[in-house]
């Protein structure tokens, strides 16, 4: 009976050990999170977040995974989502030295698996922000958890590859986003020069000086190709008025665009050439595809787009003044049947 009554206290002491680390640990939990919730929203910024970060090395806690996981959901909050130095300094919170792998069973299998996977998280949200990492970063990671691990991995892909998709868009120059607070009609203005591929594309931005002090703007691109395709519509012929969206860098960019039923048939992207060996009439083959009409790009298998624009609020009104002002450069307009369709009540104009 003594013996059973030894075994069972000897138990209980471990469970209660086991559940008490536990409730330490949430406890610890609870706390960070209240230091980042007691700042106010007003005065939660990059110096607010760093001196968290810089109370917690003090105390040398041993719960930097529940510190780093719970300081990852207030990056957005404290407006420090896409600052490198705030990565570094989270990063830096683990211990150095103690988690490189020694033995060979160490560097197969996954050595401290909760603290890389919680590197891993830091660098993935680098990645989804957009943020670049750069040599010291590599350095910090390499002295927590040595050189070659999932975590170290993740570091010089993320340095191999982030440099070379930074620029991968051909049609937008980052450095004009990047950095940079810019007005509503400035990114609908890097939009429409990001969307129309054609070169010789014009884009204009009309401001209204309106007694209401709200910002009132449209912007029109358009290229002469599109005004000879909107010339040739016969006579109350149907066009259409809709809205999308475009993402300029982490920007939403709303816009609309004029456009009318498809003039040409489809391509056949599958259609095999068929090679002819007489070369008799080659020249008179040469000559008729020199006079043939060019497909333009602007006319698509299943639209032909006419213009493209923003404007400074998408309904209907603001987009029939988008047109009124479009009509100034293409008179065939008062003889076309507009449909606005951007309420999701289609207006006839």
């Amino acid at each position: 009976a003594y013996m059973v009554l030894a075994r069972f206290s000897k138990h209980f002491n471990i469970i209660s050990s086991r559940s008490l680390s536990t409730v330490n640990q949430e406890v610890g939990l609870v706390h960070v999170e209240k230091q980042f919730e007691a700042i106010e929203p007003k005065k939660r910024d990059k110096d607010a977040f760093m001196a968290a970060i810089a109370t917690f090395k003090e105390k040398r806690g041993r719960t930097h995974v529940e510190f780093i996981n719970t300081a990852l959901k207030y990056v957005k909050d404290y407006g420090v989502h896409k600052d490198l130095e705030t990565y570094k300094s989270l990063l830096d919170v683990f211990p150095k030295g103690k988690m490189i792998p020694q033995t060979v069973f160490q560097k197969v299998f996954l050595h401290y698996p909760q603290q890389q996977n919680c590197a891993v998280k830091v660098l993935d949200e680098m990645e989804w922000h957009g943020v670049q990492p750069d040599k010291e970063i590599h350095d910090i990671v390499v002295n927590a958890f040595g050189e070659w691990n999932f975590a170290t991995k993740k570091v010089k892909r993320m340095l191999y590859w982030m440099p070379k998709l930074k620029h991968s868009n051909k049609y937008l120059d980052r450095r004009s986003v990047e950095g940079r607070s810019l007005t509503p009609s400035e990114l609908a203005g890097i939009a429409l020069k990001m969307m129309n591929r054609d070169p010789a594309t014009s884009i204009s931005l009309l401001k209204f000086s309106d007694s209401d002090p709200k910002d009132k703007w449209l912007a029109t691109a358009q290229s002469p190709s599109q005004q000879r395709l909107l010339s040739e519509l016969s006579r109350g012929e149907e066009v259409f008025v809709d809205s999308g969206l475009v993402y300029v860098h982490d920007n939403k960019v709303p816009f609309i665009s004029l456009t009318g039923s498809a003039k040409l048939k489809p391509l056949d992207e599958f259609k095999k050439e068929e090679m002819d060996d007489d070369y008799t009439n080659w020249f008179e083959d040469w000559k008729r595809q020199r006079t043939e009409a060019k497909r333009s790009i602007h006319q698509q298998d299943h639209e032909t787009i006419f213009a493209m624009g923003a404007i400074f609020q998408n309904d209907n009104s603001t987009a029939l003044r988008w047109i009124d002002q479009l009509q100034k450069t293409n008179p065939i307009l008062g003889n076309l049947q507009i449909r606005v369709r951007l309420d999701g009540k289609p207006v006839l104009s």
